[in-house]
């Protein structure tokens, strides 16, 4: 004999429906807040920042079960004369051929005042 009657199972089903869409705006609308908060934070740091040809001082290429990326080690000059090194991890191609080349560069935009920086791809 069913726990439930057909009407209340049908609402069940309804509800599950409506939830599953309600969380799946969520995300959505999360993930649309995050990429117009990352294109502000990139006009900024273009708006502010410098852009100059950083060193690839260190590359690898890492493979996992669902992605390949590439993790470059950056070193960032500024105008003051100073350097810094950074991690840049991600799967595009001309970082890809920072892993298959020595003595590369790759251009970056940097704030110098803040340190704050972004590769160009």
């Amino acid at each position: 004999m069913p726990l439930t009657s057909g009407r209340s199972g049908a609402a069940a089903k309804g509800v599950g429906a409506v939830t599953a869409l309600s969380v799946a705006g969520l995300v959505v609308a999360g993930m649309t807040v995050a990429i117009t908060h990352d294109a502000e934070k990139t006009a900024a740091l273009e708006a502010a920042g410098t852009r100059v040809e950083a060193d690839v001082v260190a590359a690898e290429r890492v493979e996992s079960a669902d992605e390949v990326v590439y993790e470059i080690v950056l070193r960032i000059p500024v105008p003051d004369g100073v350097t810094f090194d950074v991690e840049h991890r991600c799967t595009h191609y001309a970082c890809a051929a920072a892993t298959r080349r020595s003595a590369t560069t790759r251009p970056v935009i940097v704030d110098p005042m803040t340190r704050a920086w972004a590769v160009i791809h």
